[in-house]
């Protein structure tokens, strides 16, 4: 797990804490951040240290490990190099690249001066959006905006079942939510790209898992030997149909249909 004395001698840092909603009374930063997790039911609430307790273990500054509060908590672990006077400096922040969260709130802490100009870039994989839809009822355009931002959140290289803790691609989501991405989206590239991710992880007995890589996930329920729930094993077929009925790539069916034959045979 993380640890302060992790830190070189030269060196501080700063965290970034997400959430969806903030305390009513303290304006804290609640940790309803997990799907089923329950946090938000009478369980931890997120509060801020003072300035000058970095060091105290524990809490989501610098949590013990991921067990206790990291693998619950949407976070980002900032290293300040002090170069300007002992202070840590914010332009010259070690930080990844590589990670992503969804929020309506951030707060930075354990930081005397945080920096007045953070901003949040919101981004996704990159594709034609051709379709829309209004009203003359805002409560439905706003579903439809709700509907297309849930989305947007949810397509960054894989189509995921929710872009905060797991970001996995399952195939019932895929099944149920692929219709109205077609309508938004030219999603040609991307959904081939979602049907090969089922197609690597393909068992020897032509079995297919319910999700695009194989977690052991629902194995109980669908008829093991690696595969996952039917339904949702069956999200490589499916999308190969529609991909054909919407886009008339024959290439990519011909590519593909024997897989889908072999999961049939399996079935």
């Amino acid at each position: 797990g993380h640890e302060v004395n992790t830190l070189a001698k030269d060196e501080s840092f700063i965290t970034v804490v997400y959430g969806e909603r903030l305390e009513m009374f303290t304006h804290d930063i609640n940790l309803p951040l997990v799907a089923g997790m329950g946090l938000h039911d009478g369980g931890g609430r997120h509060k801020s240290k003072k300035t000058g307790d970095p060091e105290m273990k524990g809490g989501p500054c610098y949590p013990k490990d991921h067990i206790t509060a990291g693998s619950l908590l949407q976070r980002d672990v900032y290293i300040l190099p002090k170069t300007d006077g002992g202070k840590g400096s914010f332009s010259g922040a070690r930080q990844s690249h590589f990670t992503t969260h969804a929020f309506r709130f951030a707060e930075i802490c354990c930081s005397e001066e945080p920096p007045s100009d953070a901003t949040a870039l919101a981004y996704r994989s990159s594709f034609k959006e051709w379709g829309d839809f209004s009203s003359s009822n805002v409560r439905i355009n706003g579903g439809y905006e709700l509907v297309k931002n849930a989305m947007n959140a949810n397509l960054l290289g894989v189509q995921s079942d929710c872009p905060h803790r797991e970001k996995i691609q399952y195939g019932g989501d895929i099944l149920a939510d692929s219709p109205a991405a077609m309508h938004l989206y030219d999603m040609s590239a991307f959904y081939r790209k979602v049907v090969l991710d089922w197609a690597d992880q393909q068992w020897e007995n032509g079995a297919y898992a319910g999700t695009s890589y194989w977690l052991m996930l629902n194995d109980q329920t669908g008829i093991g030997n690696g595969s996952g729930e039917t339904v949702w094993a069956s999200a490589p077929v499916v999308m190969t149909a529609r991909h054909m009925q919407h886009y008339g790539d024959r290439e990519f069916l011909k590519r593909t249909v024997d897989k889908h034959i072999k999961w049939l045979g399996f079935l």
